[in-house]
């Protein structure tokens, strides 16, 4: 069986951001990046897509990866363990979050306290929930290997300690290598973990298929993104997002001036790319939402 990375559609009619990425492996068993907002019925839908992809066995999830600690990536995870915790096998979770108390991030007030108070509830579902499932806190030069994925990690928060930034910048930047073609997944990574990757990681930015940074709202900058020399796009954003934000300056030049012709959008409807991926041989579902 090839392996296979699926590019989640989300419901976003309740918020405009999130975003649920999920590796098929070899063995059967899967990676799953995020997971997308607790909007209702968005942990039923990706457990149902574990299951038929499982071909109706109890999936087995090799290791799940949180990004960061906001909402609308913690959110799904957080309703499918009080819904189908015993339903599937999680061997690990992953993740690298800025202190509980929020202390490091300067953000409007409103999302930082609805922010913490996720966060809490996730801290406190992995106490008592979930206190059987090793976690894993990856650190910059950390190698990991899910079967034959190769996850390299290139930033966590601790690296822009102790400058306060917004929570985006706390992303854990990593990429994830198999059939000979890389991965940059950047989270929700701002400009000052861009320049901490451009200062001390820039050659480890080089990357086949490029996830690009918070929803494509804004972010990461032109310099970080020429840096990758991607050929293919993998946006994690709501269409109507995406065609408001065509023009701003990061994004025209990631659709137009990078060379990259494959632009993925989660908002257009599910997506699976097999690897080795041929840019444009994408399998695309028709969109659910806002049809």
């Amino acid at each position: 069986m090839a392996t296979t990375l699926t590019q989640l559609e989300l419901d976003h009619r309740n918020i405009d951001c999130g975003m649920s990425y999920v590796f098929h492996l070899e063995d059967g068993r899967f990676f799953i990046i995020d997971g997308g907002y607790f909007t209702p019925g968005e942990a039923d839908r990706l457990y149902e897509f574990l299951l038929q992809k499982s071909g109706g066995e109890k999936p087995v999830i090799a290791g799940w990866f949180f990004s960061h600690a906001h909402q609308d990536h913690i959110g799904a995870f957080i309703e499918f363990t009080r819904k189908y915790l015993d339903k599937a096998v999680i061997e690990q979770l992953l993740f690298h979050f800025q202190p509980i108390d929020y202390s490091w991030v300067k953000e409007e007030d409103g999302w930082k306290s609805s922010d913490e108070a996720t966060a809490k509830e996730f801290y406190r579902v992995l106490k008592t929930d979930c206190k059987h499932i090793p976690v894993v806190t990856p650190h910059t030069g950390d190698v990991l290997r899910f079967g034959e994925l190769t996850v390299e990690v290139l930033y966590t928060q601790e690296d822009l300690w102790p400058t306060p930034a917004c929570g985006n910048d706390y992303s854990t930047v990593i990429a994830v290598n198999l059939c000979g073609q890389r991965i940059l997944f950047l989270g929700d990574a701002e400009t000052k973990a861009d320049q901490v990757l451009l200062d001390h990681n820039k050659d480890a930015l080089a990357c086949d298929i490029l996830q690009v940074a918070h929803h494509g709202f804004n972010g990461s900058t032109i310099e970080l993104y020429a840096q990758t020399h991607a050929k293919v796009a993998l946006w994690p954003s709501p269409a109507p997002n995406m065609e408001q934000n065509r023009a701003t300056e990061v994004n025209h030049y990631i659709l137009n001036d990078m060379g990259i012709t494959d632009h993925i959008v989660s908002g257009y409807g599910t997506a699976e790319l097999c690897f080795p991926y041929v840019p444009g041989s994408a399998k695309r579902e028709d969109k659910q939402f806002y049809p």
